[in-house]
């Protein structure tokens, strides 16, 4: 290798060894961040604005709103508070178990980056439906719930 001129001499060119190494510590660096960065981003962060935007004209949903407003955070409807929506289950309440279920999170990605929220809310509001005429663990119907203005799901 001695015969490679693009080959640093890492024995006999300390200053370049440690201007060399100063910069791929930089390097990593900034890898390490841009992934910790990406990796903390939320899924699906413009949900709860679906959820509001599809039944904002709906009467039936109008104290069901008024609760989901109110809320610390509006991630509540679907997930545990608190709870870790990373982790398996993603931290989900039964509600969010069952509308989990029904959701095409690929679909519902694909149109939201987009910017075509009409196919969004499509999707959005697909599992929405299917989700709300289910019957939680008390036998209660979730839609019932909805129109009494609480949440759907047990967040305990």
């Amino acid at each position: 290798m001695d015969d490679a001129p693009w080959f640093p001499d890492w024995g006999k060119n300390e200053p370049y060894k440690k201007e060399m190494s100063m910069k791929l510590q930089a390097a990593l660096l900034s890898v390490v961040l841009c992934v910790f960065c990406a990796g903390t981003a939320n899924a699906f962060p413009p949900m709860p604005g679906y959820l509001k935007d599809g039944y904002k004209d709906d009467k039936d949903y109008k104290p069901f709103l008024e609760t989901v407003e109110g809320l610390k955070t509006k991630c509540d409807v679907c997930h545990k508070p608190g709870a870790d929506k990373k982790a398996k289950g993603h931290g989900l309440n039964d509600f969010g178990k069952v509308y989990h279920d029904r959701f095409k999170p690929k679909d519902f990605l694909a149109a939201d980056k987009e910017k075509k929220t009409e196919e969004a809310l499509k999707v959005f509001k697909a599992a929405w439906e299917k989700s709300i005429i289910e019957k939680n663990a008390d036998g209660k119907v979730y839609f019932e719930l909805i129109k009494e203005g609480k949440l759907p799901g047990k967040n305990d």
